[in-house]
């Protein structure tokens, strides 16, 4: 997790609340931020790396060390098929400015593995519900190349998950350069206690601090009585100097450009925060004030918050008795708006227990295999825990690679 330009372990995140207030944590901070600029003298950025940034760096580490030639900047232009059977790729790379093709020979077999489909318009419409729309927090390149590859094979699609992209909800921001980004809000400010979660009618429809998945799920079904697409978090002063909110970090000293840009909405009562963010004042002042009653005890009648180990985990450990729960009491107040987002989708190839790729009769394609999110979710689309996508995209990488190899 990225803290002030420093990638830091999630544990490390209450350390740099509590700086002031304990020596032992002033001194486990001034070591990370010493480490830091250490690394800075050698790189030009921190080297340390936690959670999938460390997975992504020691699988990059592993190719390295064996001379695997990494292609940049290039496309898969098609499967080469020889009477229904794939012995390779045809390579589409620019280079010097000049655009050339490049075949390669796979006599063992052809991995897909590009990612899924979370960046392509067309895609989402198909696959994704009505609501959904374009927003993911995955990278830009992931348009769907190796689904529409496997399906020109002959490979078959699953259309019958339970969902068929793995949701967060998300915000959108502007960067210090311009460019457009995308928030996710995992884990770092919904289970925090002091913010809760409105739809349109400033009502709210869900447990803020259940799953990301759940959270949107949540609001594509539309619960109490409002549309929540979007849907607003909203926070007091205190809530936002400890937590943040979305891409405004903890302890920011100026709140200016959130603020002008519109993606942070301020108001100095809860009637004013309403009519800037143009949603009805009494029935958000009557959430707040339920929420306000139970909060003060550390309790939450309404969705029963807090309520659960995970939810607990990702609360605040040092707020009781509730690590999930506390008013939204200290002005100004303020909200940011969230939209169904994803991080990868759940929908893709067909394939067997060796990730060979299907065909729409349920026959293997000789040599073409595939894995990752552009493999059918082995969950049916069911979220049950962080890593739904990893773990089986290094199972089945692995099985496939036994397989081709005999």
């Amino acid at each position: 997790m990225l803290f002030g330009g420093m990638m830091v372990d999630r544990p490390d995140i209450p350390h740099f609340r509590k700086t002031g207030r304990s020596s032992l944590s002033a001194a486990r901070v001034a070591r990370l931020v010493a480490r830091y600029g250490w690394q800075r003298l050698f790189a030009d950025r921190g080297t340390s790396l936690y959670l999938g940034n460390a997975l992504a760096a020691r699988l990059l580490h592993s190719l390295l060390r064996q001379n695997v030639e990494l292609a940049l900047n290039t496309e898969v232009a098609g499967l080469i098929n020889d009477s229904g059977k794939v012995t390779g790729v045809t390579l589409a790379r620019v280079r010097n400015g000049e655009a050339g093709r490049r075949d390669i020979r796979a006599g063992r077999g052809v991995v897909l593995a590009t990612g899924g489909f979370s960046q392509d318009p067309q895609m989402r419409a198909r696959y994704l519900p009505d609501g959904a729309g374009n927003l993911s927090a995955a990278c830009s390149s992931i348009t769907g190349d190796g689904l529409r590859l496997g399906m020109l094979a002959g490979g078959g699609m699953c259309e019958q998950n339970a969902d068929n992209a793995f949701w967060t909800p998300v915000s959108r921001f502007t960067r210090q350069d311009g460019s457009q980004g995308v928030f996710p809000h995992t884990v770092t400010d919904r289970g925090k206690p002091g913010v809760i979660a409105v739809n349109r009618s400033g009502r709210r429809f869900t447990n803020e601090a259940q799953s990301y998945h759940e959270f949107v799920r949540a609001m594509f079904r539309g619960d109490n009585d409002g549309p929540c697409i979007p849907a607003y978090l909203i926070c007091d002063r205190r809530f936002l100097w400890r937590y943040g909110l979305g891409a405004v970090r903890p302890f920011a000293l100026s709140l200016r450009e959130y603020l002008r840009g519109g993606y942070l909405v301020r108001g100095q009562t809860i009637g004013a925060l309403a009519l800037a963010l143009g949603i009805d004042a009494e029935p958000l002042a009557a959430t707040l004030a339920r929420h306000n009653e139970g909060a003060r005890n550390g309790t939450d009648p309404e969705f029963s918050r807090g309520g659960d180990a995970y939810q607990r985990y990702l609360g605040d450990a040092d707020h009781t008795p509730n690590p999930c729960v506390a008013p939204i009491e200290h002005p100004p107040f303020y909200a940011v708006a969230v939209h169904p987002g994803d991080l990868g989708t759940a929908a893709g190839l067909l394939a067997d227990e060796n990730a060979r790729v299907l065909d729409g009769a349920g026959r293997p394609i000789d040599n073409l295999y595939a894995c990752g999110n552009d493999m059918s979710s082995i969950m049916n689309g069911a979220y049950p825990g962080p890593g739904i996508t990893l773990g089986p995209a290094l199972t089945f990488g692995y099985l496939a690679a036994k397989h081709m190899a005999g």
